[in-house]
């Protein structure tokens, strides 16, 4: 029987437990796959947490890498044997092996490695929406990423510097500054120095940022919304110190005429054609020279330490756990 980690309470790393599961019986659209390796992503610490709602008991894990072993559905073009990815399912890739529905899964091409594929999918997808859809980044603007020297913000910052935009990284430490700075940062602010808003302000010459891409949540909010130029956008897209308090939709007028929105990876990949839109983008830009730096590595039996560096903000890039 496959290994898998499973919660049966919501709560601290120490919840998450190893056991053994029986293999169940695929449904037709399904397939199982081998892990080769699983990222481990902000949003499974919110699982864990329980911050999302989930039925318990339930495994964690939403993105990962392997090959098809068993497929049951027509006019797709997978096949057993075939090496795939996948990112934003239901959790439970914290497995040897899992089921997933098969429209779900990209083909990997050759050039892109199985444990790059697994850490960074989730984060390059989710880059592809937001610069692409979310809000279409063009020459010229000014772009400011909140944890740039995590996952996304390695990935968003450097695409966003291809298609040139000046981009400015905001980073929690010191010692982040350097990462932030060799992937795509033209500019690097530390949160805990002065007013990371007056900071943006100097940088700009008053005008502030047309977007800002906030994956921090509660702790930013308010400085993200004080750092727009004029009928600029907020992208809330995570909640990683908590949800952000609500706001007066006055108060968006006031700042001048401010944009807001919260997307969520599920809506912008609910239909295959957009997903593997997205995966192809970061496919390609990962073979025109993106770095998706995978910073940590960890077995099954590290998860908990997985879920701690995280939290305790002591990776850089993405974290991968490996069969």
């Amino acid at each position: 029987m496959p290994k898998v980690i499973k919660i049966d309470s919501f709560g601290g790393p120490e919840v998450m437990h190893m056991r053994n599961d029986p293999r169940i019986s695929l449904k037709p659209g399904e397939a199982l796959v081998d892990h080769i390796a699983v990222g481990v992503n902000y949003l499974d610490i919110s699982h864990r947490q329980g911050h999302y709602p989930l039925a318990l008991p339930t495994g964690l894990g939403v993105s990962g890498c392997g090959i098809i072993k068993e497929i049951r559905t027509e006019g797709m073009d997978l096949a057993i044997g075939d090496l795939v990815a996948y990112a934003g399912v239901p959790p439970g890739s914290y497995a040897e092996e899992r089921i997933v529905a098969a429209d779900r899964l990209v083909k990997l091409p050759s050039t892109i490695e199985p444990k790059l594929a697994a850490a960074a999918l989730q984060q390059g997808i989710t880059a592809a929406f937001l610069l692409q859809d979310v809000f279409p980044v063009k020459r010229g603007h000014v772009v400011l990423v909140h944890a740039a020297a995590g996952g996304v913000g390695t990935i968003l910052c450097q695409w966003a510097r291809t298609i040139g935009a000046t981009v400015i990284g905001v980073v929690g430490s010191e010692d982040k500054v350097s990462h932030a700075l060799s992937h795509g940062c033209e500019h690097v602010v530390v949160s805990a120095s002065e007013k990371v808003e007056d900071q943006i302000r100097g940088l700009t010459a008053g005008h502030g940022a047309d977007v800002v891409f906030d994956s921090t949540g509660a702790d930013t909010f308010e400085t993200s919304l004080l750092s727009l130029s004029m009928r600029g956008m907020l992208v809330s897209f995570g909640s990683a110190s908590g949800d952000p308090q609500p706001v007066e939709v006055g108060k968006l007028a006031k700042l001048g005429s401010l944009y807001l929105t919260r997307p969520r990876f599920v809506h912008y990949t609910h239909e295959r054609q957009d997903l593997l839109r997205y995966a192809t983008s970061f496919f390609a830009k990962v073979e025109s020279g993106l770095k998706a730096p995978i910073g940590q590595t960890y077995t099954l039996e590290q998860v908990a330490k997985a879920h701690r560096d995280i939290e305790n903000r002591a990776t850089r890039g993405s974290s991968v756990i490996v069969f």
